[in-house]
């Protein structure tokens, strides 16, 4: 399969991977044959690429961590439980920060919270997350495919992902991973309180928001921590995960400028400091953000992320959580788009066939188009053996 960009879309072209709106629910299944409609379909619904099956490239499968069934079903429980606060939180969710604090507190919003079950349905699918991860020693290395309307629930199920093969490295107990897991699927839970508007405001530019605005945007930890803990206040390590998913640590984050030690060995909780399940949702929400594009933000290569996230290691990111990190990430997953820098192919563009584990910038490719993008019969290349080919990772052919 290859990964293309909307506008790279042609009538025929069959979809490999289904199309998932927000809220879970398949807009268009895996083997469809698109149609100007369905093509025009997709690009109002603001995606902006997707994977078609190609004859060339039907022996590359670009794995999901998670299987559709969990992901669908995750997603869709997590929207459901985004409607029920939205819903009980109308009267006071577009109002002043302290006005919506003290409703969080509220009694009768306090008893709708506990009294709903979707929480405990989520923390069902963690351990189902959980137990598709068991296996799993490598992140997938492609962000995933989202619409502009799937500002918060896939980045939520994806942010979470992430955090768990961390939390795995780092041999957490099972008790700190479901803690991990689900203070990840909701560490973005006080953005209900945050015009949709702004959300997609900031996705395309934050520094085009206002400062009233901005200052809204970085309320929502201490909005999700405020209603977690009205709904729980015994889950004080999951309910923190959303209060301190923007601390640094060099103590610039928000919104309680904490401190980081950026160290894994520390007290069990300190609460001067920033705990280090919330270090690690952090990491995991960054490395989201950089590797997954939306409309008006690209992503970036599994390089560069690597290389932007070893920028941020000790001032934003936890040094010794970063370099655990790093040994998850494949710098030429299977299924990425490559092109040619030395050798006798420079400027041919490919795909990555098969990933190497044991040489990762040396994986078995297969070129597709030659240097003017014209279509070739496919070179296969197995860099392992060729030392004179080198590859960088493009986002798209």
């Amino acid at each position: 399969m290859l990964r293309l960009p909307i506008d790279a879309l042609e009538s025929g072209m069959i979809l490999a991977k289904p199309v998932i709106d927000p809220r879970g629910s398949v807009l268009l299944r895996q083997g469809v044959t698109l149609t100007p409609e369905y093509i025009e379909k997709i690009r109002q619904r603001g995606f902006a690429s997707i994977f078609i099956s190609d004859g060339d490239t039907d022996d590359v499968v670009v794995e999901d961590m998670l299987s559709d069934e969990t992901r669908r079903a995750t997603q869709s429980a997590l929207a459901r439980l985004y409607d029920f606060v939205r819903h009980i939180t109308s009267e006071f969710n577009t109002a002043p920060t302290e006005t919506v604090v003290a409703g969080l507190k509220d009694s009768n919003v306090v008893n709708a919270l506990r009294g709903y079950n979707g929480f405990e349905k989520l923390e069902g699918r963690v351990t189902a997350i959980l137990d598709e991860l068991a296996g799993v020693d490598m992140l997938a290395g492609i962000g995933q495919i989202r619409s502009h309307g799937d500002v918060i629930l896939g980045h939520s199920i994806d942010t979470t992902v992430v955090a768990l093969m961390i939390g795995k490295r780092l041999h957490l107990p099972p008790i700190d991973l479901r803690r991990l897991g689900i203070g990840c699927l909701l560490h973005d839970i006080g953005k209900i309180f945050v015009d949709a508007k702004v959300l997609s405001s900031a996705v395309d530019d934050t520094q085009m928001l206002t400062p009233a605005v901005h200052l809204r945007l970085r309320e929502h930890p201490r909005f999700g921590y405020e209603l977690l803990r009205s709904r729980n206040p015994d889950a004080v390590i999951a309910n923190h995960i959303a209060l301190e998913h923007h601390e640094r640590q060099d103590g610039r984050g928000y919104p309680r400028r904490l401190y980081g030690t950026n160290t894994i060995e520390r007290p069990r909780f300190d609460r001067h400091n920033i705990q280090i399940l919330a270090e690690v949702a952090t990491i995991a929400d960054v490395y989201d953000t950089l590797s997954t594009e939306r409309p008006g933000q690209p992503a970036l290569t599994p390089t560069q992320v690597i290389k932007t996230i070893r920028q941020f290691s000790g001032t934003f990111l936890n040094t010794e959580i970063v370099d655990v990190f790093l040994k998850l990430v494949p710098v030429l997953p299977t299924g990425i788009s490559v092109v040619v820098r030395t050798g006798r192919y420079v400027g041919y563009r490919g795909v990555v066939v098969h990933a190497n584990k044991k040489q990762p910038e040396r994986p078995l490719i297969r070129l597709l188009y030659n240097p003017s993008h014209d279509r070739i019969v496919p070179i296969e290349i197995d860099l392992a053996r060729d030392k004179t080919t080198t590859v960088e990772a493009i986002l798209h052919q």
